[in-house]
């Protein structure tokens, strides 16, 4: 894809509005040389980044840059580092001609699901509980408890962490790899999972914390372990990621709220730009489906995320005061 740069030019709120609409991948399809957009179950990747993950409603994850989004505009300034004026320009231009719909494959005909299939585990899972527990801080007990109830396990093949997903059944529907090698950026989820089930750590009571990674949800029981609190008590999703365009609530959290009931939802997302504007229209869209009989909170880090903020405090020790949150959410 040739890329033109002028970002001095401004672009127009109606230029805006039409590349905001452009279907990604159908966008990709005009412009992209032959054989880079490659089809992987229900999504697509492109062969020069093989850990792009970009769904047929234009989300797309790029695993080993710890970036997404919601639209085209994004995809652009993210891997061909255009600038938003040069992104919108592309998208709204003339030379980008709608594909009609016999040639838009992923419209017209929908990707048949991809048979979803666990790695194989290893005998063991000294490598994954040396890498949470040593290297992340998560607690050994919740380490433990989540390789007891296999929701979490070492692969056999390249020993990367394995966070599973599970529907109402107890049925592995998703799994989400992450390297565990300490300079490892390696992040995946297997093929054929269903986004829908996210990883879920289920407690015994009415509060749910929800976070991007499940990293993060980890590292916030363990915060609240190391606060006193009975951490089983509370419940930890994890959405496999999130955008600073969301418009709907994400498939994970919709599936388990639906499932079960709660008093109180709590977002832990990260202190980032994506993760902030994720949160507030998150929270807003859980006041207007839920207005009278669910509370909704925020909790944002002080540092980029929450293990991030449960390593500092580890290195502090972990008894110390906890002054890593806006607000006091994990502590009480």
């Amino acid at each position: 894809m040739r890329m033109t740069t002028n970002a001095n030019r401004r672009v127009t709120d109606e230029q805006i509005e039409r590349a905001r609409s452009i279907d990604l991948v159908q966008f990709l399809q005009q412009y992209e040389p032959p054989g880079e957009l490659k089809r992987i179950g229900q999504s697509w990747t492109l062969k020069s980044h093989d850990s792009m993950r970009i769904s047929a409603d234009g989300r797309w994850n790029w695993f080993s840059q710890n970036k997404g989004g919601g639209d085209a505009i994004g995809f652009l300034q993210a891997v061909h580092g255009m600038s938003f004026q040069d992104a919108v320009r592309k998208l709204a231009g003339e030379d980008f001609k709608t594909i009609p719909a016999t040639q838009a494959e992923h419209k017209a005909k929908p990707p048949e699901r991809t048979a979803f299939a666990l790695p194989p585990k290893n005998n063991g899972n000294r490598r994954v509980f040396a890498y949470l527990h040593r290297s992340r801080g998560i607690a050994a007990e919740i380490v433990n408890h989540c390789i007891k109830y296999d929701l979490l396990y070492e692969d056999a093949q390249h020993h990367n962490a394995v966070f599973v997903g599970k529907d109402e059944n107890n049925n592995a529907r998703y799994a989400f790899l992450r390297g565990t090698l300490t300079d490892s950026h390696f992040r995946q989820e297997a093929t054929g999972s269903d986004k829908s089930y996210g990883f879920f750590l289920r407690g015994s009571g009415k509060t749910l914390f929800v976070c991007e990674a499940a990293i993060d949800a980890l590292s916030v029981a363990t915060l609240r372990k190391f606060g006193g609190l009975d951490w089983k008590k509370d419940n930890y999703l994890a959405l496999g990621g999130v955008t600073a365009s969301e418009r709907k609530l994400p498939v994970a959290l919709e599936r388990t709220l639906n499932n079960f009931s709660f008093k109180r939802v709590v977002l832990c997302f990260d202190n980032d730009a994506a993760g902030q504007t994720a949160a507030r229209r998150i929270f807003t869209m859980l006041r207007q489906q839920f207005p009278e009989n669910l509370e909704v909170r925020t909790c944002v880090p002080e540092v980029k995320d929450f293990n991030d903020q449960l390593c500092v405090k580890l290195q502090n020790g972990k008894n110390s005061p906890s002054r890593g949150t806006r607000e006091s959410t994990l502590s009480r």
